[in-house]
């Protein structure tokens, strides 16, 4: 089932991919968030500026109304012109009707919360709105630098503390001839409380803080969501902002008071700042902790964006394909077992037909044959072998009755070598493989001898003389030796000897001028096996060897290099040290050697073989 597997692979695959895509967006969306935290308080501090600069202009607008009334002029007049210096309870008395008048005509969103009719030397004349004076004829206002301004002619705004609560200050000249100098002044106090801050946020849409004397005077949320309770902290971090940048600018640097709330702290100029007054802004950001958090805080319009067709065709392409390869890997082969386990149930097969599985199947249909097989022969049942040579090409003769491999005997007088006839009762000689030329045929061989009909067989029959190859003319044959037949003593040799020509050599690879030599077809193991007296294994292993011996020198001519030198004997002999060393160091019973070619030379490869 490698298909479904891969493709299990490949799902995990996609879905390790799409968290770590997930992961690394929240890292990234975290830090774009606190860099547009950043950058969104330096800009609301600028703007919270503006802001109180506009709203101070316009408050010293709303009190031109009394510098020019001439109700307040006449009273302070009189009130410069007391010789003892103290007020007549007239100019009082006209100056609080004339203050009343100027403070209706102010609008609703800018009138003073009070307001102060002051002489020349800055005695307060008159006052609406601040009772705390009442009765005190000598409280005055001449020592603030915004008033003493105001009393030379100047227009001037300020915040001021006065007690426990802060005060934004408006002040004008109060004037009735040119060339002199003002009358007195006219005052207007708007108290710094949570309303003022929140207008103020609102119109900066931010979140504003004032604070003075290390503690918070008042807080205005102009955002959204915002909790107002979120303000506190900027009162608990007053003693911590003790920063160069703000010492020295005026602003200090962004301040995280966690890891979703920041601020920066402003002061405000004028008297206030003595105090340590000034104001903040704060912001809030959205942080994420995870990839789950995407959905928490996202909105319908956000869920409305997603691309649910394509999310919907991925699904199910995805599906698809899983179902299409179990279908191929698993219901495919399970209903074919199941078919023929049926099959095999009601006697139509008596087993399962291997070649049709793949992978697992396969094997365990192997193991559910050997299995019956198994059991079969326990309970004494006769079970399927499988067919060997003999049962399809018939008994194999014990020993060759003509062979060009067969072991000469003692040459004749025309230098033919003479081996001993077949027995009476010897089986055929061996019909040839299909494409193997019979004894004594093919190129440079002299005619073939016939084999002679079953009823000749009892007959005397003469010596048959085969014509030597002239290669081997002039040459010696080696002594003849008697050779016992396996298994005891054999019948007499009956009739004539037959003679046959000496073994053909094999043709020299190192010859490259005779491509075309005749080569002698391989002996069967079991009739070199009888002839040399060795044993099967032994004799298959030396015709392997030859074999592999005749592919290595091919090779090595097929790869331009030199085969001189290049003996089968030293070849064997190499080939037997390292059959020795592998199978001492594997445990094998024997040892398989091929050719092949390894960066442009003839190689030879050795495989263990166990069975």
């Amino acid at each position: 089932m490698i298909l479904s597997r891969v493709w299990y692979v490949i799902l995990g695959a996609a879905v390790a991919v799409a968290l770590y895509v997930v992961f690394v967006a929240v890292g990234q969306y975290n830090r774009q968030t606190t860099l547009s935290l950043k950058e969104g308080l330096a800009s609301d501090s600028q703007t919270v500026e503006w802001a109180l600069k506009i709203d101070g202009r316009r408050r010293l607008d709303g009190l031109l109304a009394g510098s020019v009334d001439a109700t307040l002029q006449q009273a302070l007049v009189a009130a410069d012109a007391a010789k003892d210096g103290k007020v007549p309870d007239k100019s009082r008395a006209d100056a609080k009707k004339a203050l009343s008048t100027v403070n209706d005509a102010i609008s609703a969103d800018l009138r003073p919360d009070a307001i102060f009719a002051v002489d020349r030397d800055g005695h307060v004349v008159a006052q609406t709105g601040y009772d705390t004076i009442a009765g005190n004829d000598d409280f005055e206002l001449g020592g603030y630098p915004a008033v003493n301004d105001a009393l030379h002619g100047w227009v001037r705004d300020d915040v001021w503390v006065l007690g426990s609560k802060m005060y934004v200050v408006s002040a004008r000249p109060v004037e009735y001839d040119a060339t002199q100098r003002p009358a007195g002044a006219i005052v207007g106090l708007k108290e710094v409380n949570n309303k003022f801050a929140t207008d103020l946020a609102k119109r900066a849409r931010t979140n504003v803080a004032f604070y003075a004397s290390g503690q918070k005077m008042a807080g205005g949320v102009g955002v959204d969501g915002f909790d107002a309770e979120k303000l506190d902290a900027v009162g608990a971090d007053l003693k911590n902002v003790a920063d160069k940048t703000y010492g020295d600018a005026g602003r200090s640097d962004v301040r995280m008071f966690s890891e979703d709330l920041g601020a920066i702290y402003d002061r405000l100029p004028g008297d206030v700042w003595t105090l340590g007054g000034g104001f903040a802004v704060v912001r809030g950001k959205t942080s994420l902790a995870g990839p789950m958090s995407f959905l928490s805080t996202a909105d319908d319009k956000d869920k409305a964006n997603v691309p649910w067709l394509l999310l919907v065709a991925v699904v199910l392409a995805a599906a698809a394909i899983g179902i299409l390869f179990t279908l191929l890997e698993h219901t495919g082969p399970l209903k074919e077992l199941v078919m023929q386990a049926e099959r095999l149930q009601s006697g139509a097969m008596d087993g399962l037909q291997v070649a049709r599985f793949r992978g697992s199947y396969r094997l365990a249909a192997q193991s559910l044959n050997q299995g019956m097989e198994r059991a079969i022969e326990k309970a004494g049942g006769v079970t399927r072998k499988p067919a060997d040579l003999e049962s399809i090409l018939g008994p194999a003769p014990a020993q060759p009755s003509m062979s060009a491999f067969s072991f000469p005997m003692a040459p004749g007088a025309d230098g033919a070598v003479v081996v001993p006839q077949v027995p009476l009762n010897a089986p055929s000689p061996m019909i040839p493989a299909a494409g193997m030329p019979a004894a004594g045929s093919g190129p440079g061989m002299g005619p073939a001898v016939p084999r002679p009909a079953p009823s000749s067989i009892a007959k005397e029959t003469p010596p048959v003389i085969v014509p030597t190859m002239a290669s081997n003319a002039g040459r010696a044959p080696p002594p003849a030796r008697h050779v016992p037949p396996p298994g005891g003593a054999r019948p007499p040799v009956v009739g004539p000897p037959v003679r046959l020509p000496p073994p053909v050599a094999a043709p020299n690879l190192d010859d490259d001028g005779d491509e075309d030599a005749t080569m002698v077809g391989a002996v069967p193991a079991e009739l070199l096996a009888q002839a040399t007296g060795e044993s099967r294994a032994a004799s298959e292993e030396a015709a392997d060897w030859l074999s592999v011996y005749e592919d290595f020198l091919r090779t090595k001519k097929q790869c331009g290099e030199p085969t001189d030198g290049l003996t089968f004997d030293k070849f064997a002999h190499t080939l037997k040290k390292n059959r020795d060393a592998l199978i001492s160091k594997h445990g094998c019973k024997r040892v398989k050697f091929s050719v092949y070619v390894k960066e442009g030379r003839a190689s030879l490869k050795a495989t263990p073989v166990r069975e």
